[in-house]
């Protein structure tokens, strides 16, 4: 029992540790996309030639152009989400129940910055910063969390056994509020929420700007 509470113990240490380093390299990869996206991206001046009949066509084109921007954010957080879910419990090996391969982390990563790219592409910078935004609050943690508590897929991230029963956190350090604290240190539930809805609420204010 002590030998297997050691082994657990460690696993959770490692875990966080890993946790740490990996969205660290990933937060630093989805900022440099974006500055990069920034430093090359022309800001055009288009002056408004129409009558005046024909602006209110054109506002409502524009407003249903930032609808669909709030949906493909919106849209690849979910997806994002659950393809984390999903991908987590079935790569990770089960006898180190804690830690996926490593390639996982690697594919996450590349799947992040390809998703960043594709948004700012089609949909342009806003919808790019403000889908990183929401993952940089711990949005799409809870949305992962959220999965295993509605979708029952796997037994040990279910409505049971899923992270929302937690009342702290110690895996957040890498979010704006973990980075002005000692990392490791536990972060309440209701403090992430408060982060996370101020993370939502700023990304839907950008991409409504």
């Amino acid at each position: 029992m002590i030998k297997t509470g050691l082994s657990c113990g460690l696993s959770v240490v490692e875990k966080e540790s890993g946790f740490q380093s990996m969205n660290a390299v990933k937060a630093g990869a989805a900022v440099f996309l974006l500055v990069m996206i920034a430093i090359n991206s022309p800001v055009q001046a288009q002056p408004i030639t129409l009558h005046q009949d024909t602006v209110v066509t054109r506002d409502t084109a524009v407003q249903m152009s930032k609808l669909g921007q709030i949906a493909y954010v919106l849209g690849a957080s979910v997806g994002f989400s659950l393809g984390d879910y999903i991908a987590f419990n079935v790569l990770k090996d089960r006898d180190y129940v804690y830690q996926p391969p490593r390639a996982f982390r690697i594919i996450e990563g590349m799947t992040q910055v390809a998703i960043t790219y594709l948004l700012y592409h089609y949909c342009g910078l806003s919808s790019a910063i403000s889908f990183n935004l929401m993952w940089w609050t711990w949005v799409d943690d809870f949305a992962y969390y959220a999965w295993g508590y509605t979708t029952n897929l796997f037994p040990w991230e279910s409505s049971r056994e899923s992270g929302l029963r937690f009342n702290e956190y110690t895996s957040a350090g890498w979010t704006p509020l973990g980075l002005l604290r000692p990392q490791g240190s536990a972060i309440s539930k209701s403090t992430l929420l408060a982060q996370s809805a101020a993370g939502f609420s700023i990304s839907m204010a950008i991409l409504l700007w």
